[in-house]
């Protein structure tokens, strides 16, 4: 009886032993999993015991390096270091502080050590990208930035990043040269309109036509948006360029998409390709290329149209960019049965209110409408634009043409 009694004992002892040792490791589990946590929610980090605070006192750093409260980072970085010093993020978090607070050379000791410990931490990155670009060595600043870039693409976004680098003709070499690699940013970058002033939407494009000198073209969906603002800021002729360099369907005539094959329900992507302009009026069909009934070859595509209103209204709108002379356009226009019809007609003008029409003739040779422009050099960019009168039917409009005229 006594000896059962003391392994009952022995039993019970043992077992409140083990029952503390797993509240403990649960315990410790528990503030582990809150020091992660703090991570990614800073305000855990003070309410945290010194003994788990590990990551979050980083991320309190963090936190009072972006709201610019330098001396508290620097104490907290101080206490980072202390904790963990071979983190690599402890060491540049004590940089950053030490830097804004106009301790270069503690700084620098600081992020020496972060770049030995690793670079995958972007604050070390940005500063070594920075000292990179205070001596103008343009391949190392733009090593830093693609790494920074690589790991947080969303950072594209602050043009402060890319300003030097498409600012100066080395930069922009050294910048070329990392996304010709085709990194992960590429598409980002090449799309990139918001947060770029009005006064660097020019370096932007420049950058972006030399990438396409280099043969990395990006495709008219990534392109629209840069040539868009290019154009919205005055230079057409430069956006049409850039258009034509990384979009496969623009082709090199003065008139884009004269066939009508690349038409879009959904919006043109720039000014230099159709438009196709929605009414509540209007019932628009885009028509695809057909094959041709001798010799296998293709038809252009079309826009069929109905103008169920009382008022003559646009539907398809270019702009076009060509020197002062004398032009003529052509397009063909019939109704249902196959014949001729001269309720679609065409206007031009620098802008989009500002439009005049011209006066169209039939060509019976041609089977084509005809209208001679002779413009001057008062617009940079010229719109050209056709309407719809009201009529029965449909009307299917085709083959559109600019040319120069002949001189008699």
């Amino acid at each position: 009886m006594r000896r059962a009694g003391m392994n009952r004992a022995g039993v019970s002892r043992a077992g409140w032993i083990g029952l503390a040792a797993a509240l403990l490791y649960a315990g410790l589990a528990l503030a582990s999993g809150l020091d992660r946590r703090a991570e990614f929610n800073p305000a855990l980090a003070a309410r945290l015991p010194w003994p788990f605070a590990h990551r979050a006192l980083a991320a309190q750093g963090e936190a009072q390096v972006a709201s610019r409260h330098f001396r508290q980072a620097l104490q907290s970085g101080e206490a980072a270091v202390r904790d963990a010093p071979v983190d690599p993020v402890n060491p540049a978090l004590l940089g950053a502080a030490r830097l804004e607070l106009g301790d270069a050379a503690g700084a620098e000791r600081a992020f020496l050590v972060a770049g030995q410990l690793g670079w995958r931490v972007p604050m070390t990155q940005g500063y070594w990208m920075q000292r990179a670009l205070d001596v103008r060595d343009f391949p190392v600043a733009a090593l830093r930035l693609d790494a920074l870039l690589r790991q947080s693409p969303e950072m594209i976004s602050d043009y402060a990043l890319l300003q030097p680098f498409e600012s100066d003709a080395n930069g922009q070499r050294a910048l070329i040269d990392r996304l010709a690699l085709r990194p992960g940013w590429l598409t980002p970058y090449a799309n990139l309109i918001e947060g770029v002033p009005r006064s660097a939407v020019p370096l932007h494009a420049a950058a972006l036509q030399e990438l396409a000198r280099r043969g990395v073209r990006v495709g008219c969906d990534t392109i629209g948006p840069p040539v868009i603002s290019l154009t919205e800021v005055g230079d057409p002729a430069g956006a049409r360029a850039l258009w034509r360099s990384h979009c496969a369907e623009a082709g090199g005539g003065v008139l884009g998409d004269p066939e009508l094959v690349f038409v879009r329900s959904g919006g043109a992507r720039s000014a230099f390709e159709w438009d196709l302009i929605g009414n509540s009026d209007l019932d628009l069909t885009v028509l695809p290329p057909t094959s041709g009934q001798r010799g296998g070859g293709q038809n252009g595509g079309a826009v069929e149209i109905h103008n169920a209103s009382g008022l003559t209204r646009t539907f398809l709108r270019q702009m076009v960019v060509v020197p002062a002379g004398s032009y003529r356009v052509s397009w063909r226009t019939v109704d249902a049965e196959g014949q001729p019809s001269a309720l679609i007609t065409l206007s031009t003008g620098c802008g989009k209110d500002s439009m005049s029409r011209a006066e169209a003739n039939w060509n019976a040779a041609d089977r084509a409408w005809q209208a001679e422009l002779h413009l001057q050099a008062e617009c940079k960019g010229r719109w050209i634009e056709f309407a719809v009168q009201p009529g029965p039917g449909t009307l299917r409009l085709s083959r559109v043409s600019l040319v120069a005229a002949r001189a008699p």
